[in-house]
């Protein structure tokens, strides 16, 4: 996978990567050089030998080594053990069961048919117009109550890295100090997106009409049951969720996120893509993973 967390290199690879980012600044011309082009394409140089990276790096196969041994490692030899511990998937393989029992078998049926649900729908004019917002945006606030709020909080978090400008609106928090010099110039440009599904909060509601009245784009992410959001959002995207479980899925809601968060980071792949690896020095600085 080239973008996305799991992108981000763990383990040795890792922590191999920390230190050339560490050692740039000190490096010898010809080494910073074999050093920038791991650091800029270590998502893409596979399970490479020191001959074959010196070749693509444009130096010497001695440089390699030399970098590895100022790092601590021995020699290339020791880099292709990283990379090849990296990009080599382990364990064995899962192959699917048959002994599903009839309950199970109808939830998982229900399940992906919410998941199959949203998919059909991302065509309609509902999606359409969610899609231009999103896009368009100047700034976007992210709000979700009860059981559904640490998802509009991860959602809040994910948008933030494909784009700029996105905050999580916590009425109760901050008593909606973030909107308090809003004027209709500035908020016509805006956008919030609510997460609320059954039973529907009354919070959520108000609010909504407020973002509406101060002039912002509303979008409403909830489930098949919601009897208010087409009077006043611009954009309702619906999930199923009655799927036989004990509470109601949330399955369906997470993907219709999921969507959101990649049609904003296709829409300027480059400026995601270096947000994400800004968000990677940062984390990494941070000493997060």
């Amino acid at each position: 996978m080239s973008s996305g967390f799991a992108s981000f290199p763990q383990g040795p690879l890792g922590d191999f990567v920390g230190k050339l980012e560490r050692e740039l600044p000190k490096l010898p011309k010809q080494e910073a050089k074999v050093a920038q082009f791991i650091l800029l394409n270590v998502q893409t140089i596979g399970p490479e030998t020191g001959k074959s990276l010196a070749q693509r790096a444009g130096v010497s196969e001695i440089t390699v080594g030399r970098l590895m041994r100022r790092l601590g490692y021995g020699g290339t030899k020791h880099l292709k053990q990283l990379l090849r511990e990296q990009f080599t998937i382990g364990g064995p393989s899962i192959s699917p069961s048959a002994d599903i029992d009839s309950r199970m078998s109808q939830i998982m049926e229900a399940e992906l048919s919410a998941v199959r649900t949203v998919f059909q729908q991302t065509d309609n004019e509902h999606w359409d117009r969610a899609r231009r917002i999103v896009g368009s945006a100047s700034r976007i606030y992210v709000t979700g109550f009860q059981s559904v709020r640490g998802l509009a909080e991860d959602f809040a978090r994910r948008l933030s890295i494909a784009r700029p400008k996105v905050q999580y609106l916590s009425p109760h928090d901050s008593m909606l100090g973030e909107w308090l010099d809003s004027d209709n110039s500035a908020t016509k440009h805006e956008c919030l997106v609510m997460l609320d599904v059954v039973p529907y909060a009354n919070e959520g509601q108000a609010l909504a009409r407020i973002a509406k009245r101060q002039g912002r784009s509303l979008i409403v992410v909830s489930d098949e049951f919601c009897h208010w959001s087409a009077e006043i959002a611009d954009a309702c995207l619906y999930s199923p969720s009655n799927t036989g479980m004990f509470l109601e899925s949330t399955l369906g809601i997470n993907a219709t996120l999921a969507l959101i968060v990649d049609h904003a980071a296709n829409a300027s792949t480059g400026e995601a893509s270096k947000r994400l690896a800004s968000w990677k020095k940062n984390a990494r600085s941070l000493k997060l993973f």
